[in-house]
């Protein structure tokens, strides 16, 4: 899975992004978003424009015994980032996952959706890759 997390109260969604990256693979990362018309140009005093995900999904979560969690939805705001410093070393939080790996297309497109991916976040790995991003 990619690295990921709930939101803060009063963080916004492409901040949640960074802080988890941060958290779970020691990475400082920008959020890449689409160029999108600025809609406050002409008075910033309203607003801002937020950077846009590449994707908004509502994932059904089974029940867990094992975390005391009934059945319920996740909204999820997929973003693309890099890293500020490609020098940055990564590093696993262990309590949030087991291991980091970077994989190849041709390997991501090998894993088997049923034991070894999501077919979700198979699916947006292999349309972020067929759309010219990072390889």
């Amino acid at each position: 899975m990619p690295p990921g997390g709930h939101v803060d109260e009063n963080e916004l969604p492409e901040e949640t992004a960074r802080r988890e990256c941060r958290e779970e693979t020691g990475l400082d990362v920008e959020i890449i978003g689409d160029a999108q018309e600025d809609l406050f140009s002409r008075n910033p005093d309203e607003g801002r424009m937020l950077k846009k995900p590449i994707a908004l999904l509502l994932e059904n979560i089974p029940t867990s015994e094992e975390r005391g969690e009934p059945a319920h939805q996740h909204m999820d705001f997929l973003y693309v980032a890099r890293p500020l410093d490609e020098s940055q070393p990564v590093t696993l939080a262990e309590e949030e996952g087991h291991a980091i790996q970077w994989f190849s297309r041709a390997e991501i497109e090998r894993l088997d959706e049923q034991t070894e991916i999501f077919a979700n976040v198979k699916a947006y790995i292999l349309r972020i890759l067929a759309d010219g991003g990072v390889a």
